[in-house]
């Protein structure tokens, strides 16, 4: 039996959902980790639908359909599913509402709720930025978002090219959109209903979603273990190979 068991494992794709600003494209260094063991999807769940205005703003359901209709093409039924951020509320809302497709749950800086007065005021301020000052919000992000370590090793030069770059590049009309979905996040019933093995990964130096919210996430999932990682926010930057690990070895401990 362990023969086809170990064989299943290696069939099932692992899904990896972005975070707010990202894309699938954050996933690159994590992916080069994965890809020698695990088939990788990463799909760019938050492109805005045919005729969207902010009448029918989407919110984290509506992502959640469009991940099931992407990681369920060519009829596969089954896969693990990571998130990070904005993309662990999505992954949170498919685990709960979709429970026979999710056979594992990584949860990458997840939060439950974007209401949370010191969460509403992060977003809040991200999306005044997003319209009036998008070189403050690059800046902000990476301060809030890179432990000191990592953003200390960088010259002037250097970072003054990754905020041009943010600011050059960015979709702003998505990322304003998708900061809107952080402020309307609430999964904190769904959270309840997981059953699938489930392990949060929190960031020891996020500043962006603090230790508590990952936490908070956690506790409410009746399955999930803990990991911690020494990370700013923006993991998958920082930390990729430490994050690929994580999820590795949890898979691996939990299907073998």
């Amino acid at each position: 039996m362990t023969n086809s068991h170990g064989h299943d494992l290696e069939e099932l794709p692992v899904v990896l959902l972005h975070g707010t600003s990202g894309q699938s494209e954050d996933w690159s260094q994590v992916v080069e980790q994965l890809a020698s063991h695990r088939s990788v999807i990463r799909p760019n769940y938050a492109e805005p639908g045919a005729g969207t205005d902010s009448a029918n703003a989407p919110g984290v359901s509506d992502f959640a359909e469009r991940v099931v209709a992407a990681a369920g093409a060519g009829g596969r039924r089954r896969f693990d599913l990571v998130g990070y951020s904005l993309g662990a509320a999505v992954a949170a809302f498919i685990a709960a509402e979709y429970p026979e497709m999710v056979r594992s749950l990584v949860l990458v800086s997840g939060f439950s709720y974007g209401g949370d007065p010191r969460m509403r005021l992060q977003f809040d301020l991200w999306l005044h930025l997003a319209r009036t000052d998008k070189t403050a919000l690059a800046k902000l992000l990476l301060v809030s978002g890179l432990s000191r370590e990592f953003l200390s090793a960088f010259d002037e030069n250097t970072i003054d090219g990754i905020i041009w770059s943010f600011v050059a590049m960015g979709d702003w009309p998505l990322i304003e959109q998708n900061i809107k979905v952080d402020l309307a996040v609430d999964v904190r019933e769904q959270a309840k209903k997981i059953k699938a093995s489930t392990l949060s990964i929190s960031g020891k130096y996020d500043q962006i979603v603090p230790l508590l919210y990952t936490q908070e996430l956690a506790d409410l999932i009746p399955t999930a273990k803990r990991a911690e990682i020494p990370s700013g926010h923006l993991s998958f930057l920082e930390k990729p190979v430490d994050l690929a690990s994580a999820m590795l070895t949890f898979l691996l401990e939990t299907h073998s």
